[in-house]
């Protein structure tokens, strides 16, 4: 027979909710490290984008770069990739980030479109905060529906497409307990 009484118990012994402290529902760490881990994640993928970064701005000047497309090619291709995209989970749920921009539709009006996103570029550290840029897809015509998890999102998406939105969001790192990390990719 199931013990039900049994189960709760293991639940709040192994999996505590923080809801009454304020923080996501299934936060995974206890004590004042929250979020500790995930932050060291962020710290080295930032850190591997910045160097990408910099050396590419080293290597490479504007005129420089056509120049080095064409001789060096290989050499080239190790810049090309400069974003580690990520998930971010609160508890056992992918975040999901949403923000505002416009776009244009015409020659001189411009619309305010609405980006949710569970694919984020890390762009600063500070502290325990972090800035995360939310990236997304190029619109396709036969793409339609809302997105309610992180596959609905990527299932199927050309590599090529995902690209940046502008949209920055500033994020308390003790609310996550996890990140996974997306192929890198240039952006």
């Amino acid at each position: 027979m199931y013990n039900h009484e049994k189960e709760s118990s293991y639940n709040e012994e192994y999996f505590p909710t923080y809801k009454e402290e304020g923080h996501c529902k299934g936060n995974c760490q206890k004590g004042k490290h929250k979020g500790a881990c995930v932050e060291e994640i962020l710290e080295a993928i930032l850190k591997a984008q910045r160097k990408v970064e910099k050396e590419h701005d080293k290597k490479c000047s504007s005129c420089d770069e056509s120049f080095e497309e064409r001789l060096e090619e290989k050499e080239h291709k190790k810049f090309s990739k400069n974003t580690i995209p990520i998930i971010l989970y609160c508890g056992c749920e992918p975040f999901k980030g949403e923000g505002v921009t416009a776009c244009p539709v015409g020659m001189k009006d411009k619309k305010f479109v609405c980006i949710t996103s569970f694919i984020f570029k890390i762009r600063d550290l500070k502290d325990n905060c972090a800035e995360l840029e939310l990236l997304t897809f190029k619109p396709r015509r036969d793409r339609c529906g809302k997105i309610h998890s992180p596959c609905d999102q990527i299932n199927h998406q050309y590599v090529d497409d995902l690209m940046k939105t502008g949209i920055c969001i500033n994020v308390d790192l003790s609310c996550f307990c996890a990140v996974s990390t997306l192929p890198a990719v240039r952006l």
